[in-house]
């Protein structure tokens, strides 16, 4: 995708020009743009123009100390990208040190990631991992047939620390009224063109003249559908200017091209194309700068890169060393005394920084979600003191739907009145996504299994959040379903949850020497319905009703006993999910609870009944995490059929055997792990790890036991993918043989 983003951008903006738009025009202070001025102050205007350049132009913040200190009163800011984050952030009255300390505390890495933490995603969302399929980005139908999403990132945590940071200055409509006036540049999607951004929402501002092709999604303000400012204006010098700059201090953190040669990769070039366009316009810009004007260039080379948001400290110490360089040359725009530049600075106007009594709640909905439910899932106080903190975690769980492209709020101020208005917009790839996943499984003795599936799900379906899907499954073990689920109020408490599914997996049977004596290749077709009740994002209970029936043959062992089977079976239960990964847990803890019958009044051929219990809780320490659980599955009624049996194996289940080759009509298992996080990619963890592991299975639960237990061992490395886990790894048991394993898309 940012290859695709690097080929647009050269193509569509080779041909830029310097020509400036503004969005649609508000009402400005009548004062000039770039400061005021005493009876009797003649000194020049001071403009300050902040260019892009990512975790480079953190450097920016270590050049406005000294400008500071060198008592040099800054009278207006324009910025780029990077520059106006930084740039918007000193204008709305935020001290130096403020900024210091939030460019090196910020965690960057999770600020660049959309994703929401799995503990607070919706209860549906969480069932999502268990079904090893990701969203993938397009979307099908319609007249274009697939349509794919327009960046890697939405931005909606970025915009949510713009809008707390700028929270005191929310209610200010024209930039020009800000303790420092201030203009962001972005750039036109479909002209090229420089966007002036000079009023609206400046926190949205800031975060449009940071859309980088091909990784944020592009920003619509005013008619304009924006990117990132650097394509067309890096260093915003000629917007100073208009705002009535006589003086500049201009700061380019840039990237210099590279020295390529005649072998350099296809991304290398693009690179260079896209790089080209940002180094030719600051080129053109730092041209016009005349004799008394200021320019600093940090040298950050090749210490700071574009994207080394890690190396805040770094870029801040090479910025004060280029700061202190021109110490000669700003001292000429030091004003002419303390009290001179106590004047300047007194004259800034100051806001209040106690959050807003919030009077109203407008909701501007795109989607065809009901307002009622979106207001309800925001739960906004209404009459009390804007609480950010709460409304960055609502307007987040909401975007954690997975169908929006961006759920934002603004502050405002209408006929007197302070409010909130929520925008919510649809992903434009949808309403039908497509979902991939890939399942394998291989114990390198003659147990293989793989599995490549595809869905399609339909969200929203109804008012309320209705959801389908369709799940096809190729490979060794074949299967379709079908599923719909139903929320019955717009808080999403009650529901309905159907599912029809044909499945075709394969059962081994093993003796106990662990050699597979059997294998059966059993078709199945059924029904389930479960009513429910879900508690926010904790949990669920409720009851399920299940039918169906199925055919297994003999692919090995004796042909003589191939049987047909049916199922009808009644289900109550109780679950509880806080767990950070369903797979690889460094916290939370996670509970299920279920009591099982099946009838003959139900459909089923076989007369039982089942209670499972497991509880799994993990806590971090570092780069360390443990683990530790508890399973208990027993019937205690009848027998079961074989197709139903308990079987084990595998991380979790006993890891010193292959996957099913110990079953039985109830086990026990008690579980511990350890794993150490070698890397963490996009929010998902990399990491080896270990398990100690005791228990077994039984025939009777009357024959239960822990003094029957057997020792199990285990050694892996593991990735927590998007499709599921990755492991490979070595499982040891107590009197037993080795087992080889390898899995991909497996649940825990």
């Amino acid at each position: 995708m940012l290859l695709l983003g690097g080929l647009f951008t050269s193509a569509a903006f080779a041909q830029s020009t310097s020509t400036t738009t503004t969005p649609a025009p508000a009402t400005a202070p009548a004062t000039p743009a770039c400061g005021t001025r005493a009876p009797g102050d003649t000194r020049p205007r001071i403009g300050l123009a902040l260019g892009g350049g990512g975790a480079r132009g953190i450097a920016h913040v270590a050049i406005l100390r000294e400008i500071e200190a060198r008592h040099i009163p800054i009278d207006c800011i324009a910025g780029t990208s990077m520059g106006a984050l930084v740039g918007g952030l000193y204008a709305s009255g935020m001290s130096v040190d403020d900024m210091e300390h939030l460019v090196t505390s910020t965690d960057w890495k999770r600020l660049f990631d959309d994703s929401i933490e799995r503990p607070e995603r919706t209860y549906r969302r969480k069932q999502d991992d268990r079904d090893a399929l990701a969203t993938v980005g397009v979307g099908i139908g319609g007249p274009r047939g697939l349509k794919l999403s327009p960046g890697v990132l939405q931005g909606e945590r970025i915009l949510a620390m713009f809008e707390q940071a700028t929270l005191g200055v929310s209610r200010v409509e024209h930039f020009d009224q800000l303790p420092i006036p201030f203009r962001a540049v972005a750039t036109d999607l479909n002209t090229g063109d420089p966007v002036v951004l000079d009023h609206g929402s400046l926190a949205m501002a800031m975060r449009a003249s940071m859309s980088l092709p091909g990784i944020f999604q592009p920003v619509e303000i005013g008619g304009h559908v924006l990117i990132d400012g650097g394509v067309a204006d890096q260093v915003p010098i000629d917007v100073l200017r208009t705002m009535g700059a006589d003086v500049l201090i201009a700061v380019d953190v840039g990237t210099p091209l590279e020295k390529l040669d005649r072998d350099a990769s296809l991304l290398q070039v693009v690179s260079q194309m896209t790089g080209m366009l940002t180094t030719g316009n600051t080129r053109r810009m730092l041209a016009t700068m005349g004799e008394g004007d200021v320019l600093i260039v940090p040298d950050l080379g090749t210490d700071v890169a574009t994207s080394d948001f890690d190396k805040a400290k770094e870029a801040l110490a090479i910025g004060a060393r280029a700061a202190e360089a021109a110490r000669p040359r700003l001292a000429r725009l030091a004003a002419k005394d303390d009290a001179a530049y106590r004047t300047a600075i007194a004259q800034r106007p100051v806001f209040d920084n106690q959050p807003p009594i919030i009077e109203f709640v407008r909701l501007d909905n795109q989607t065809d979600y009901a307002d009622a439910m979106l207001l309800a899932q925001l739960d906004i106080d209404i009459g009390k003191p804007l609480d950010a903190a709460k409304v960055e975690e609502h307007v987040l769980r909401v975007y954690g739907f997975g169908t929006m492209a961006s759920v934002t709020y603004e502050v405002v101020e209408e006929n007197g009145r302070t409010g909130i208005v929520v925008s919510a917009r649809p992903k434009p790839q949808g309403p039908n996504y497509l979902q991939l996943g890939l399942t394998l499984s291989n114990d390198f003795q003659g147990g293989y299994d793989s599995n490549l599936r595809m869905g399609l799900l339909f969200a929203p379906l109804s008012p309320f959040g209705a959801e389908a899907r369709v799940v096809l499954q190729i490979g060794s073990e074949p299967g379709l379903s079908a599923e719909y689920y139903h929320p019955f109020d717009i808080a999403n408490r009650y529901l309905l949850h159907a599912e029809a599914a044909y499945a075709n997996p394969n059962i081994r049977v093993y003796d106990s020497n662990g050699h597979n004596t059997a294998t059966y290749d059993v078709a199945t077709l059924g029904v389930e319905l479960q009513v429910a009740r879900e508690f926010g994002n904790y949990g669920t209970a409720g009851f399920g009703l299940e039918r169906g029936s199925g055919h297994a043959s003999v692919q090995t062992g004796d042909p003589a006993v191939p049987f047909n089977f049916d199922t009808g079976r009644l289900s109550a239960f109780v679950s509880i999910d806080r767990l950070d990964s369903l797979f690889f847990p460094r916290n939370g803890y996670g509970t299920n609870l279920a009591y099982t019958i099946a009838r003959d009044w139900l459909g089923s051929d076989s007369e039982y009944a089942q209670l499972d219990f497991d509880v799994l809780a993990a806590k971090s320490f570092g780069r360390s995490a443990i683990q530790g659980g508890v399973g208990y599955h027993a019937t205690t009624q009848g027998t079961l059929p074989v197709q139903d049996r308990y079987r084990l194996g595998g991380r979790g289940q006993l890891v010193g055997f292959r996957q099913f080759e110990l079953t039985g009509q109830d086990y026990a298992v008690v579980y511990g792990g350890y794993t150490w996080q070698l890397a963490e990619v996009f929010g998902r963890s990399a990491l080896v790890g270990g398990t100690l592991e005791y228990g077994n299975a039984w025939e009777k639960r009357s024959d239960m036991d822990w003094a029957d237990g057997i020792w199990n061992a285990s050694l892996y490395i593991g990735f927590d993918s998007w499709v599921g886990p990755m492991l490979f790894g070595y499982g040891w048991r107590e009197g037993g043989n080795g087992v080889l394993f390898l899995e991909i898309g497996k649940p825990f």
